[in-house]
């Protein structure tokens, strides 16, 4: 290959693509680069109400069961989950249940 990047037959060579695949994060901390600030942290969780939360509310509801509608605001099992930096506290990542 010579230096302007063409191979022996006077084409281009393509870039390598490289591809960082980041692991899969879930309801607990993980360990992960952050995307902001790119020190390696673990996760701090918390918990905040999703689609999941209300459509559970809602089903409640419709079943004439309304004294427990709001059952699913209180269980952190039915709730999106989002992972924060510790290092500069912006949301890197946020799991979803439904």
């Amino acid at each position: 290959m010579n230096p302007h990047g063409m191979n022996q037959y006077g084409m281009n060579q393509p870039a390598p693509v490289v591809l960082v695949v980041q692991p899969s994060l879930t309801d607990v901390p993980g360990r992960i680069e952050c995307p902001h600030c790119k020190s390696h942290i673990v996760t701090e969780t918390r918990h905040v109400n999703g689609v999941l939360t209300w459509f559970l509310c809602g089903g409640l509801f419709m079943i004439f069961c309304w004294p427990c509608s709001c059952i699913p605001l209180c269980v952190d099992s039915c709730k999106d989950v989002e992972h924060i930096c510790p290092e500069c506290h912006l949301v890197v990542h946020r799991y979803r249940r439904l």
